[in-house]
């Protein structure tokens, strides 16, 4: 019984592990997504935003990048970046991404994302539970 016990809990402990493993592991193709959501960041974005994790917007009420985790679900975004962003102000103009666009421009959104780092991160996970601006 014990070792049937134990056997399970190691079986348990591997399947965590491996459904956690692919969140962990940066793949170049990763990294490739992230620097292209960037470049997207810069084009369609950086005239008002802050894109990066400590500079700053040129439109003092354009919220910065970094903080867009906090609004939204960053992949609840897909959809309206497909459509043709739309938001209730009139500074902001209208447009719509490719799809290839939107993808590598929610991994820029995610890189950004303290919650998302290394629990060894001990800055970004301060950063992640701090109180909302």
């Amino acid at each position: 019984m014990k070792l049937a016990l134990a056997r399970s809990a190691k079986v348990a402990s591997l399947c965590l592990l491996a459904a956690a493993l692919p969140a962990c592991v940066a793949t170049p193709d990763a990294g490739v997504a992230r620097k292209s959501g960037r470049q997207v960041a810069e084009q369609r974005c950086s005239g008002c935003h802050a894109i990066g994790l400590d500079d700053t917007g040129r439109d003092p009420n354009a919220p910065a990048l970094r903080t867009v985790y906090r609004r939204y679900p960053i992949d609840a975004l897909r959809s309206s970046f497909a459509r043709g962003l739309k938001v209730g102000h009139r500074d902001m103009p209208q447009f719509s991404l490719q799809p290839a666009e939107i993808d590598s421009l929610l991994a820029y959104l995610r890189s950004l994302d303290p919650c998302g780092q290394s629990s060894s991160d001990i800055a970004a996970l301060a950063t992640c539970f701090e109180p909302m601006k």
